[in-house]
């Protein structure tokens, strides 16, 4: 075995994930970079705006890709690229989460894809202030010329990857995984097991309550129930932000739950009855007896926070 992946990172037009307006793609092969990808695109028909925050985030506008493909034209040669490989990327939860809310939009299969986070690596392997790819990369030596560019993030990422690897003496990522206790996600049509890492015991930990917490916080003494998996975090990494703020997580829907927040769950698709997990299903039962229960995606709860 050796140390060959693909590096990815997107950049998307507005707040809905599956918006890709820009990818990014490096190829490695046995610890060196090989190749290297960038595509502009425009996003899913339904989801072709951008908004001022994202334009000033990235560069991009809607003027920027007017000659463009579009995005379900893009991703033939997007898996061409990838050619099998795992995939690799900072926030694999998000980048991740990009391909398969486009596919959603566009109402096509999602690609079979297996998938490492550095996110999650770094957080078992360093000790920083914050796991953002600039102090990440920052850390594992790696220069990181133009964040937001999609092509310059991917490259980052795949020199973070390949640092850690050196640091952990992996040849693989495989064994890069295992030595970071951490496991290499997986994605085909219908499922979805994110790159997250792996806690020894069983079941969760109740997180401490912040006696510090503010009280005028929206979450603030709300019990919240996760159902669904989470991208951009762990349940125990969710559990633990919801006590930060002061809110009381529980595993399962009951008389005194007040949020319910579904992962994997598409916000285009969200209305009223809508029901996706067994926990769903409680609560709409449970809001139709006069309980006050609110369902949040993933990104409303981001957003709470």
């Amino acid at each position: 075995m050796s140390l060959d992946f693909t590096a990815i990172d997107f950049e998307t037009a507005n707040n809905y994930r599956g918006s890709p307006c820009s990818v990014g793609l490096v190829k490695v092969r046995d610890g060196q970079v090989v190749d290297e990808a960038h595509w502009l695109m425009r996003p899913p028909e339904a989801f072709d705006y951008f908004n001022r925050f994202n334009i000033w985030l990235h560069g991009i506008s809607a003027e920027t890709v007017a000659s463009s493909p579009r995005w379900n034209e893009i991703l033939p040669h997007l898996i061409s690229f990838i050619d099998g490989d795992v995939v690799v990327a900072h926030n694999a939860g998000f980048d991740i989460g990009v391909i398969r809310y486009a596919c959603i939009a566009d109402a096509i299969h999602w690609p079979t894809l297996d998938f490492l986070c550095t996110l999650a690596l770094s957080r078992r392997l360093f000790s920083l202030p914050s796991y953002r790819l600039p102090f990440v990369a920052a850390q594992a030596g790696v220069v990181l010329n133009h964040h937001h560019d999609a092509h310059d993030d991917a490259l980052a990422c795949a020199q973070i990857a390949l640092a850690l690897a050196r640091q952990q003496g992996c040849d693989n990522l495989e064994d890069l995984a295992q030595a970071a206790m951490t496991r290499i996600g997986h994605m085909e049509t219908g499922t979805y097991d994110p790159s997250a890492s792996i806690r020894l015991g069983h079941g969760l930990i109740q997180p401490s309550e912040n006696a510090d917490a503010d009280t005028d916080h929206p979450l603030y003494h709300r019990v919240i129930v996760f159902t669904g998996g989470l991208m951009s975090m762990t349940r125990q990494e969710a559990w633990e932000q919801v006590a930060q703020v002061g809110g009381i997580p529980e595993p399962s829907v009951t008389k005194r739950t007040n949020v319910l927040v579904a992962g994997d769950i598409n916000p285009a698709t969200l209305a009223p009855g809508t029901v996706t997990t067994g926990k769903a299903a409680k609560a709409f039962a449970l809001q139709d007896k006069g309980q006050d229960i609110e369902l949040m995606t993933e990104d409303d709860f981001l957003r709470a926070l």
